[in-house]
């Protein structure tokens, strides 16, 4: 009988080094194809982002953080890859390891860039990566000490050229900031704060201080009780877009011409965007204002759609590890294939389990209703957060910071875990309540924060929205193809302590868009009037000191243009009413009357004091005869007076 002898030291210490040596090759393998990977991933998404641009309602969005942001996601993925692939060689010593680990990163690399195009099927992008992979591995299998060397000797260099990506864009953007900043002029002794935050899609009959019966806002209220409150305030636009170009220059849809989303240019917006109209930024940077833009509608409100001008700072994007990982193409994959599953799911409740619920808190950008993948919302405490940290930066300037909270948009609700209202029982009534309710909460807490600081009471803050949501009305469940009344009764709710009275309701429509005038009117109150205030029509500041205008004020329009995108559940409703499926959309507001034009399915007329909801189209009645005549000739008169014609 006999018996093998022990190993020597020098041969386990052999051994133990060549483990270590096929260790480090994996994990370098695994780096370098991360990298490699990630870095064409994120310009891929970029470039095919402006290539798709006609489905921009149907993608989850990237700016250019997403060069550095996609490495850092894969080589975390191939990592991990690596690591499976070495404890299956632990238990198959036969394996093949560096071939198989090159095959898996290979398919994975070649899938990602056949994916990203969102030209081809899946199916499709999984055997054309396949075939790439098997074609690949058969020649390293002649070549593999050829590659492991160039792999090997590479990898710092890949290391390196993602260091430097990272600092040209993160740096980059901190330092035009800091440089844009110290070239601002000296701000006039005691210029105000300016603070506009707008609670996308909340129409105004859903606010208690709007003479709702659930208590839904108990901190706008009190803000509403000691500034100024416009009960009518209309708003440019039924859907985001043209109404936030609106709101940051003072213009009507088809002035500014943002009517629609349109193709990213290459080189930036430059200038260009938003027809050349100046923006309430540009004239508040030129008094000394440090300006920042924060934003939880990833969809129309960022600067990749040109409303970037007049923002020194603009943060959409990539406000959480969860949200920048879904932005990834990996991420965006699992979000597809998981995150639209229901709660009893493995996936899902792992997740849960984990504590990651605010990957599972799902928003509609990306269009996951139509069967993509669902991002992550942005709620008002990441907002808050991001505001908050940017105003302590620089105390030594006064500070413009525009807000949108996205929290009353579809999906409803407030997040998971957030106290429900007594009233809330699941129903879309009370859920968006709900969901108004949170925000509510959160703003309160963010002027909490402002007055810790000692900054509320040289403040002036704007509330407002830019469009309201349709509830059931008139067979709608959303916004954006019509013009009816709680599609654009918005609320509008000015606070300046000492500035502004208290307490004032003012019942005379008036646009929403007057807020970038009666900013700058509100601003000069201290410092000689800018000219720049002269091209931004109509502030309202007259209406508070001068009532008697009241009765003359401008009639407020509402614009909307052809637009083909029509959310799945509002379908049914095109070809029964008039929508802007069919065609543009024009409509009035006077104190009494409102006045809706399509532009190839007539004109509706309703009494919008006594019948709000609007029910009883009263165009073909004789009084409503005779009144469509004579506003549909101011309604001509303002646009060509407005036109310049």
């Amino acid at each position: 009988m006999t018996s093998s002898a022990p190993a020597s030291p020098s041969q386990t210490q052999s051994v133990v080094s060549t483990a270590i040596v096929s260790a480090i090759s994996l994990l370098s393998l695994a780096i370098w194809f991360g990298i490699f990977a990630g870095l064409t991933e994120g310009l891929g998404l970029l470039t095919f982002q402006r290539i798709n641009w006609r489905q921009w309602g149907r993608i989850i969005h990237v700016s250019k953080e997403i060069v550095w942001i996609s490495p850092v996601v894969d080589v975390l993925f191939f990592v991990m890859v690596a690591v499976v692939v070495a404890l299956v060689s632990c238990l198959w010593s036969r394996l093949p390891v560096v071939r198989v680990l090159v095959l898996m990163l290979t398919f994975l690399t070649v899938y990602g860039w056949l994916t990203l195009t969102n030209r081809l099927y899946h199916r499709a992008c999984w055997l054309l990566a396949l075939g790439v992979a098997v074609a690949f591995t058969r020649w390293l299998a002649k070549h593999e000490l050829v590659a492991l060397r160039f792999w090997r000797k590479t990898a710092p260099w890949m290391v390196a050229a993602f260091l430097l990506v990272f600092i040209a864009i993160q740096g980059g953007k901190w330092i035009h900031e800091e440089y844009a900043v110290a070239r601002l002029p000296q701000a006039a002794a005691g210029s105000p704060n300016v603070l506009v935050i707008v609670l996308d899609t909340l129409r105004a009959d859903h606010l208690s201080s709007y003479n709702y019966s659930r208590p839904t806002s108990p901190q706008i209220d009190r803000i509403a009780g000691q500034g100024v409150l416009f009960e009518n305030a209309v708003a440019t636009c039924s859907w985001s877009l043209p109404s936030h170009a609106s709101l940051v220059t003072g213009q009507y849809p088809a002035q500014h011409d943002l009517q629609n989303v349109q193709p990213m240019p290459w080189l930036g917006w430059g200038s260009g965007s938003m027809a050349g109209y100046p923006t309430l930024g540009e004239a508040l940077q030129r008094r000394g204002y440090r300006t920042g833009a924060f934003s939880a509608n990833r969809n129309f409100f960022t600067s990749n759609v040109g409303l970037g001008r007049g923002f020194l700072h603009f943060e959409d994007y990539f406000d959480s590890m969860a949200d920048s990982f879904i932005r990834t193409l990996y991420g965006k994959e699992f979000a597809r294939l998981y995150l639209n599953r229901t709660e009893h799911s493995s996936v899902i409740r792992a997740l849960r389990y984990l504590g990651m619920d605010s990957m599972l808190d799902k928003d509609d950008e990306g269009s996951g209703n139509y069967g993509g993948a669902f991002a992550v919302r942005k709620r008002a405490s990441a907002v808050n957060q991001e505001v908050l940290r940017w105003i302590e930066r620089d105390r030594q300037r006064p500070f413009f910071a525009f807000l949108n909270y996205m929290d009353v948009h579809y999906s409803y609700g407030g997040p998971r875990g957030y106290p429900k209202p007594e009233w809330d029982r699941a129903t879309t009534v009370d859920e968006y309540d709900a969901g108004l309710r949170y925000v509510d909460d959160y703003l309160g807490r963010l002027l909490a924060d402002l007055r810790r600081d000692g900054l509320a009471e040289n403040t002036i803050v704007v509330i407002t929205s830019d469009h309201g949501e349709s509830l059931g009305g008139h067979g709608m469940n959303y916004h954006g193809i019509s013009l009816y009344w709680d599609l654009i009764h918005v609320p509008l709710i000015i606070f300046y302590p000492g500035h502004v009275p208290a307490g004032l309701r003012v019942t005379t429509p008036v646009t929403n868009a007057a807020i970038p005038s009666t900013i700058m009117e509100l601003v000069s109150m201290n410092s000689p009037r800018n000219p720049d205030s002269a091209k931004f029509p109509e502030p309202l500041a007259a209406l508070w000191t001068k009532p008697e205008v009241g009765p003359k004020w401008p009639s407020p329009l509402s614009e909307l243009a052809r637009n083909e995108f029509v959310n799945t559940d509002d379908k049914a409703v095109v070809g029964k009413i008039p929508t802007a499926a069919d065609g543009n959309m024009v409509s009035l507001v006077t104190p009494r009357w409102h006045l809706i034009v399509h532009q190839k399915l007539g004109a509706q007329l309703y009494d919008w004091t006594v019948d709000p909801r609007e029910l009883n189209n009263l165009i073909d009645t004789r009084e409503g005869q005779a009144t469509a005549v004579g506003l549909s000739l101011e309604l001509d008169s303002r646009i060509s007076r407005r036109d310049g014609n």
